[in-house]
């Protein structure tokens, strides 16, 4: 009984300084649209979207009836509504580690006026939005330090953010806020 706890013990330190000793120097992990992830969270169906004729005859089915112009109006900026929010709604992000302490931290946004728009947003206010994403700064260097699969940032405020290192070390895990949460996969 004794060994098999040794053994259990000496498995667990290797595998927690395995994690440490992790050369992180040159890996980059990305996702080329981390919102259609969010979105798709939220609405998992909206890669099955129907087309528009099947959705009018489905919509028809349910009621027992033809649909009217207006039903057929709201049905068509529905499905629109959906195609635009996929299409136009775009956040990358990618992480380097550059040397043993700095990583990169690349960022970049697109959300068309459409989509702005569709969403009631005013034109004034759209166009702080896209003045706002135009100075945003698109990559940002940091510190970092490795804690077992944790990888602790510090940004220029003295903020810190931590990502989770997969067990495989494939997947990066993340957070933009207490809503998103992204998934970033290696990619060199």
């Amino acid at each position: 009984m004794k060994k098999l706890i040794i053994i259990s013990l000496l498995m667990f330190v290797t595998t927690v300084s395995s994690w440490a000793q992790t050369n992180l120097v040159g890996r980059t992990y990305h996702n080329e649209n981390i919102l259609l992830d969010q979105i798709k969270k939220e609405a998992p169906d909206i890669d099955k979207l129907p087309k528009r004729d099947q959705a009018i005859a489905k919509a028809e089915a349910k009621k027992g009836r033809k649909l009217t112009e207006k039903e057929i109006a709201e049905l068509d900026s529905a499905l629109k509504a959906a195609e635009l929010i996929k299409k136009e709604m775009k956040m990358t992000v990618s992480v380097e580690f550059k040397n043993a302490s700095t990583l990169i931290f690349r960022q970049k946004t697109h959300i068309s006026d459409e989509v702005l728009k569709l969403a009631g947003v005013s034109w004034l206010k759209r166009k702080a939005f896209k003045a706002a994403l135009a100075v945003a700064p698109s990559s940002t260097s940091m510190p970092y330090t490795v804690k077992g699969n944790l990888i602790i940032c510090t940004d220029e405020d003295k903020e810190k953010d931590t990502l989770r290192l997969s067990a495989d070390g494939k997947q990066l895990y993340g957070k933009l806020d207490e809503k998103t949460h992204f998934t970033l996969k290696r990619i060199k």
